[in-house]
């Protein structure tokens, strides 16, 4: 379903529940990202009016879990912080084509890629949880990055065309795995 070469440690999610705090600061910055991220999309690709609409109401939602996971740091007496490197996702950019079109595919498919493994972790961090209120608010956001990795997989393909978009996606899964991989283990969704 969500298209993942390789799943994470199940070690992970008992390592990031320890730090629950941490978690949510990452996380909450990842909800940031994601939104900014969908209107430079936006912003950059202006000869492709279609995804105006729906990368705008993706940054809308993205948002509103920034203000969920925000408010869930504010109940816990937590600051937010500054935004911390996020090592998965730079990575992961750098696989990007340069190449016009292709550019526009691959950033669509990395931004899918991204939700995937997101879906995956709060999957895992839900199940995990003694928490019945953050296992509600993984459950909840679990379900929107399964969403938010659809519509991305639906632009892609609008895009560069379904075929195309379906290979290039498994050549990234395979990257994206073996980045999984390498990366240590660390209180971050990614």
């Amino acid at each position: 379903m969500l298209g993942l070469a390789r799943q994470t440690d199940p070690g992970w999610a008992k390592a990031a529940l320890a730090d629950v705090g941490e978690l949510l600061r990452d996380h909450a910055h990842c909800e940031k990202k994601a939104a900014a991220s969908a209107l430079s999309i936006v912003a950059h690709h202006p000869e492709h009016p279609e995804l105006a609409g729906p990368l705008v109401a993706l940054a809308q939602e993205e948002t509103r879990h920034f203000f969920r996971v925000l408010a869930e740091l504010e109940r816990r007496a937590l600051r937010l912080g500054r935004t911390p490197a996020d090592p998965y996702a730079r990575a992961l950019a750098s696989r990007v084509s340069a190449d016009g079109s292709a550019r526009l595919r691959d950033r669509l498919l990395v931004a899918a890629l991204i939700e995937a493994r997101s879906c995956e972790r709060f999957s895992l961090l839900a199940d995990t949880s003694d928490d019945p209120r953050l296992r509600r608010l993984w459950g909840d956001l679990f379900r929107a990055e399964a969403g938010h990795h659809a519509l991305f997989l639906k632009l892609a393909a609008g895009v560069g065309g379904q075929a195309a978009a379906r290979a290039r996606l498994a050549a990234l899964a395979i990257e994206e795995g073996e980045l999984v991989a390498s990366l240590p283990l660390r209180t971050a969704i990614h």
